[in-house]
C-alpha cells in the first residue's frame, strides 16, 4: 500500500479538522479538550488523520518527557488545533469562548481579555459580554431544560440573602452608598429519592411541646447522662481529614481541602431578585416566584411538598405565613401554594451559631489561650473569623484528647469540684459536640447521631438563653416527631440522603458570586452574573478540569505540623488550668463555692441595675474568666437543685436515712458516677430514677414548653410586615463596636516553642 495514500499533508488536516470543528459549533456539540477523545473524534471523520496526529507528537518530542509533562503537552495539543483553525476559519471560535469565559469568571481585566483576543487565544470582552447577556435573557428556560428528569424526584430549596460586600462608602445623600440586597433562591433535586407527598407534612399544632418533651425523654435522656467524648469515643483522623474539617465554615470552591465537596454541578439557580428577606411578604415572594416555574408548579399540584432549607428568618417567616393559612385560610392573604413548602433549619446555620456562642460565652478563656499559645501581648479578636474559631475550639478538643486520662486519673472521677467540671465539661462534652454536629455526623448522613446531637445543641442554646436558636431547633424537632407518629416517607429519605438537606450549596454559591462581581456592580449586573454561574455549571466544557494549574487552589492557613505543634502548645495551657485548681484543692484546700445570688445567664446591659442583687456574677480563676454565671457552669447548675460538694443528690438516695433534710451520704467510683451535668449518683438511685437526671430533665421539660410557648404566641399575629431580628451572630447582642479580626498568626506558628515534657512532669508531681 502506497503511504502516501493513507496520510495528509499539514494543510490537508487543518482543513479536515476545521471543517469538522465548526460542523459541530453549528450543532451546538460541546469543546472536547481531552486529547485522546479528540484524536478519537477526528480519526472517526477522517482515518487519514492518524498519522497527523502521529506527527504532533513527534514534534513535541513526548519520549523523553515524563508522565506529567506528556498529559499537559496534550492538552497543550488540543488547544494548539483550535488556534491554528480558528485562524483559518473565524467562525470556530468554541475554544476562544471557553478560554474568555473562564478569565471573566476569575475577573481578569477586560483590557487583558481584549489583548489576548488580539493574540487570537480568546473572544472580545465585548463579546463574552452579549454572550452573558444572551444566557441571562434564556435563564427561565434553562431552569426549565435543567429539571426535565427531576419531576419524579425529591427537591429541595435554598433561600437565603445576598449582599454586596464590595460598597464604596460614600454619603448617604448618593444612591451608591447602600449595598446590594438580593434574595437567592437554588434548587437541589435529589436523583436518587422519589418526590416528598404533601399529605400529613404539617403538624397542624405548629409545634407540639407534649410531642417534644416525650421524644427527648425516650430519644435522649437515657444517653444525656453521657458526654459527647463518652457517649461517641474519642475521635482519630488522619490529618487530610482534620484540615478539611478546619475549613468547614470557609466556603471559597477555590481551598484545595474542599475540592471535593465544593460542587454545586446538581444545583439549579431558580433566580435572584432584589429583596433583603426581612419579612414574612418578602418570603412568600421568594415562594410564588419558585411556584411560577412551570416544571416546580406541576411538581406541586401533584400534591408534593419541597422542603426549605433556611437560616432562622427563613424558618419563622415561613412558619408564620404556614400557620396563618393553617388558622385563617385564604382571608390570611395567602395562597395554599404555601403548604407545598416546608421550612427546615439549614444545620450549618445551627453549627455557625454554636461554635460562635461557645467561643463568645467563655472568651476570656479563648482569649488567654490564643496568648499563651502565639506569645502574644494583643487579646483575640472580639470578633474572630470563623476559621479561627475552628481553630481555637479543635486546638482544644485535640489538646484534651492528649491529656484526659492523666487529667482524669490526678482529679479522680468522682471529683464534683465545681471549677473542675466546668472546665471538664467544656473540653469532654461542648465542644467536641459543637465541632462534630455538623462537620462529621450531618455530612456523613449519620441520621441518629445528628438527630441527637441537635437535642444536646438546643440544651446549649437554651442554657446559655441564646435568642432565637433557643427556638429554632424545637421546630426541627417537634417535625421529626410529628413524621415519626405519622410514618412519613420524609424520614426515610432524610436517613438515606441526609447531606442533601444542606443550606451549604447556598453559601458557596454566594462565594462564587462575589468572586465574579465588582464594587461597582448594579443588582442588574449582579443577576446577570449569577444566572451565568448557573449556566457554566449545565455547560461545564471540561476547560478548568484540563487547564487550571493546582498552584491557583487556595490552601488552609496551617500545616498537619503547625497544628501538631499547636495542639501540644494549647494542651501545656490545658494543664496549668488544671494544675491550679488541683493546687487549689488538694494543697490549699479550698472549695469552690456558687453563692445563691449568682444569676442564671448574663444580665442585658441596657435592663442591669446596679441595685439589682439578683444579677451578681462569679469569677472562675482557673479559666481566667472574671465575670461567670451559671450558665457557664454544667447544666446541673442551672436547675432548681444545684449539684452537692459531694454524695448522691437524689433525694430518694437509698443511702439517705433523713430525705427531707438533703442528698445522701459520699459515693465511691464503685458504687456510682458523676454526670456531665454536675449531679452525682448511685447506680442504684441513678436506675430508680429511671436512668436519667430528673433535676436537669425538668429544666430541660420547662425550657421546651417555655419556648414553644413563645414560638406559638409569635407565629399568628406575627404583624407581616414586622422586621425580625436574624440573630445570626452570638456575640451581637453584647457588642456593638469591635475590631475585626485581620490577624495573621502564620508566620508566629513556625517559632513556638512547646513545653511540653516540662508542664506534664510538673502536673504528675504535683
Amino acid at each position: 500500500m502506497d503511504i502516501f495514500t493513507d496520510s495528509v499533508t499539514f494543510l490537508q488536516g487543518v482543513e479536515i479538522i476545521t471543517d469538522v470543528f465548526y460542523k459541530r459549533e453549528q450543532n451546538k456539540l460541546p469543546t472536547i479538550w481531552d486529547f485522546e477523545e479528540f484524536r478519537t473524534v477526528m480519526e472517526s471523520k477522517d482515518q487519514r488523520l492518524k498519522s497527523f496526529f502521529d506527527e504532533l507528537y513527534l514534534l513535541t518530542n513526548l519520549r523523553r518527557k515524563s508522565l506529567s509533562t506528556m498529559e499537559k503537552v496534550s492538552k497543550q495539543l488540543v488547544f494548539l488545533c483550535y488556534f491554528i483553525c480558528g485562524i483559518r476559519n473565524m467562525f470556530v471560535n468554541n475554544a476562544k469562548r471557553d478560554l474568555g469565559m473562564y478569565l471573566d469568571s476569575t475577573g481578569t481585566p477586560n483590557s487583558t481579555i481584549d489583548t489576548l483576543a488580539t493574540m487570537g487565544l480568546t473572544l472580545t470582552s465585548r463579546s463574552i459580554s452579549y454572550h452573558k447577556d444572551s444566557v441571562s435573557q434564556k435563564h427561565s428556560a434553562t431552569v426549565e431544560t435543567s429539571l426535565e428528569d427531576s419531576y419524579n424526584n425529591a427537591l429541595l430549596l435554598n433561600i437565603d440573602n445576598y449582599h454586596s460586600i464590595h460598597t464604596i462608602k460614600m454619603p448617604i445623600t448618593t444612591t451608591t452608598s447602600a449595598p446590594v440586597h438580593l434574595a437567592t433562591i437554588l434548587l437541589n433535586p435529589i436523583k436518587t429519592q422519589p418526590a416528598i407527598p404533601r399529605q400529613d407534612i404539617h403538624n397542624l399544632t405548629l409545634v407540639n411541646s407534649q410531642l417534644v418533651v416525650t421524644g427527648i425523654e425516650n430519644y435522649f435522656m437515657p444517653v444525656y447522662s453521657l458526654s459527647h467524648n463518652r457517649r461517641l469515643g474519642f475521635r482519630s483522623v488522619d490529618d487530610e481529614t482534620k484540615l478539611e474539617e478546619l475549613t468547614v465554615h470557609s466556603y471559597d470552591v477555590r481551598l484545595k481541602e474542599k475540592r471535593s465537596s465544593r460542587s454545586l454541578k446538581d444545583m439549579v439557580l431558580v433566580d435572584l431578585f432584589e429583596s433583603n428577606l426581612r419579612t414574612m411578604d418578602a418570603y412568600i415572594k421568594a415562594i410564588n416566584i419558585a411556584a411560577s416555574v412551570p416544571a416546580i408548579n406541576k411538581y406541586i399540584e401533584d400534591s408534593n411538598v419541597i422542603p426549605v432549607i433556611a437560616d432562622w428568618p427563613g424558618q419563622i417567616h415561613l412558619r408564620t405565613a404556614i400557620s396563618r393559612f393553617l388558622v385563617n385560610g385564604s382571608s390570611s392573604g395567602i395562597t395554599n401554594k404555601i403548604l407545598s413548602f416546608l421550612p427546615m433549619i439549614g444545620p450549618l446555620h445551627i453549627s455557625l451559631n454554636s461554635r460562635e456562642l461557645i467561643l463568645f460565652q467563655y472568651q476570656p478563656f479563648f482569649s488567654e489561650m490564643y496568648k499563651y499559645i502565639f506569645d502574644k501581648e494583643k487579646n483575640l479578636p472580639q470578633k474572630p473569623k470563623p476559621w479561627r474559631i475552628n481553630l481555637l475550639l479543635e486546638l482544644s478538643r485535640s489538646a484534651w484528647q492528649e491529656i484526659a486520662k492523666m487529667v482524669e486519673i490526678k482529679f479522680g472521677y468522682m471529683c464534683k469540684d465545681p471549677e473542675y467540671l466546668t472546665l471538664k465539661d467544656l473540653l469532654d462534652n461542648t465542644i467536641p459536640l459543637v465541632l462534630d454536629i455538623y462537620a462529621v455526623f450531618f455530612r456523613a448522613g449519620d441520621f441518629n447521631s445528628y438527630l441527637e446531637s441537635c437535642f444536646r445543641v438546643w440544651v446549649i442554646f437554651l442554657k446559655f438563653n441564646r435568642k432565637n436558636y433557643s427556638k429554632a431547633p424545637l421546630m426541627f424537632l417537634s417535625d421529626i416527631f410529628h413524621w415519626q407518629s405519622k410514618n412519613h416517607p420524609i424520614l426515610s429519605i432524610m436517613k438515606a440522603e441526609l447531606p442533601k438537606f444542606s443550606d451549604t450549596p447556598v453559601e458557596i454559591f454566594h462565594s462564587l458570586l462575589r468572586r465574579n462581581t465588582e464594587k461597582h456592580h448594579t443588582a442588574e449586573q449582579i443577576i446577570k452574573e449569577g444566572r451565568y454561574i448557573n449556566y457554566l455549571r449545565f455547560n461545564d466544557d471540561g476547560f478548568k478540569e484540563n487547564f487550571i494549574h493546582n498552584s491557583t487552589w487556595a490552601v488552609y492557613q496551617y500545616s498537619s505540623r503547625n497544628i501538631e505543634t499547636l495542639t501540644r502548645k494549647t494542651a501545656c495551657f490545658l494543664l496549668d488550668c488544671f494544675s491550679e485548681i488541683y493546687i487549689r484543692i488538694k494543697r490549699k484546700n479550698l472549695q469552690f463555692t456558687i453563692p445563691p445570688q449568682v444569676a442564671l445567664v448574663r444580665p442585658i446591659k441596657r435592663k442591669k441595675k446596679e441595685s439589682d442583687t439578683n444579677t451578681k456574677s462569679i469569677s472562675i480563676p482557673a479559666m481566667k474568666m472574671k465575670e461567670a454565671w451559671l450558665c457557664h457552669f454544667p447544666l446541673g447548675y442551672s436547675s432548681s437543685y444545684k449539684p452537692s460538694s459531694s454524695g448522691c443528690d437524689s433525694y430518694s438516695c437509698i443511702t439517705n436515712t433523713f430525705v427531707n433534710e438533703g442528698p445522701g451520704q459520699p459515693l465511691t467510683e464503685e458504687t456510682g458516677r458523676v454526670l456531665p451535668c454536675g449531679h452525682a449518683y448511685h447506680d442504684t438511685c441513678f436506675i430508680q430514677d429511671g436512668s436519667k437526671c430528673l433535676y436537669c430533665f425538668d429544666y430541660i421539660k420547662d425550657g421546651v414548653d417555655k419556648n414553644v410557648q413563645s414560638l406559638l404566641e409569635s407565629l399568628c399575629p406575627l404583624d407581616s410586615n414586622n422586621n425580625i431580628e436574624s440573630a445570626e451572630s452570638a456575640e451581637s447582642e453584647d457588642s456593638e463596636s469591635v475590631p475585626e479580626d485581620d490577624d495573621d498568626d502564620t508566620k508566629e506558628s513556625a517559632n513556638i516553642t512547646v513545653p511540653w515534657d516540662s508542664t506534664i512532669w510538673q502536673f504528675l508531681l504535683l
